[in-house]
């Protein structure tokens, strides 16, 4: 991990701890014991640590892209954020990233031209709800209290291959802009095997 995701994934575990967990376990409808909080994280089931807030699958730290969107989430417990049912683009969620993800992706998107039918696969074994647009298009448990709905079109000759989530239009409500931009990297990873799910 860089020293500059460590440190904001440092301090963001620190954030986490100062929160009432007990209002999260409520209003998340978490499992919990003496030791960890327990949820899942694509269909897996995760942990974390209540003391340390280290977040864990399968007894493996997760990555950062993983961690730190679940953190912004629990934290805003308190405020009690519910979904809308409405899905909207990134860019209708305003800030001032979104102009970026498709460049920084590309390289990424092209390599899974192609193969539409195993990504379908995936998001089934991931406890998605297909939907029509799209070649691949699935309702995803990002979290268990937080879904993603993911598209992807193949590319051809005349149009690149194109990926891209829709969020739940109170999504800021649950996390700020920029930590969009981590699920979305944690997403894009595991539909390009760079990350496990």
């Amino acid at each position: 991990m860089a020293d500059n995701y460590k440190t904001l994934y440092d301090s963001s575990r620190e954030l986490f701890l100062r929160y009432d967990q007990q209002e999260m376990i409520r209003h998340f409808h978490l499992a919990y014991d003496e030791n960890d909080l327990y949820f899942h994280i694509l269909g897996r089931e995760a942990r974390i640590e209540r003391k340390t807030g280290v977040v864990t699958c399968g007894g493996e730290p997760v990555s950062f892209n993983a961690a730190c969107p679940v953190y912004d989430i629990l934290s805003r417990a308190e405020k009690r954020p519910t979904l809308s049912g409405e899905w909207v683009s990134i860019t209708q969620l305003g800030g001032n990233i979104a102009s970026r993800h498709v460049e920084i992706l590309r390289p990424a998107l092209a390599a899974l031209n192609g193969r539409s039918a195993e990504l379908c696969a995936l998001c089934e074994k991931l406890g998605g709800e297909k939907r029509r647009q799209g070649d691949v298009s699935y309702i995803l448990p990002l979290y268990d209290f937080f879904p993603v709905w993911v598209q992807f079109w193949e590319g051809d000759e005349e149009f690149p291959s194109r990926f891209r989530c829709l969020w739940d239009a109170n999504t800021l409500d649950f996390m700020y802009y920029e930590t969009t931009w981590y699920a979305h990297g944690y997403l894009t990873d595991v539909f390009t095997g760079k990350e496990k799910p």
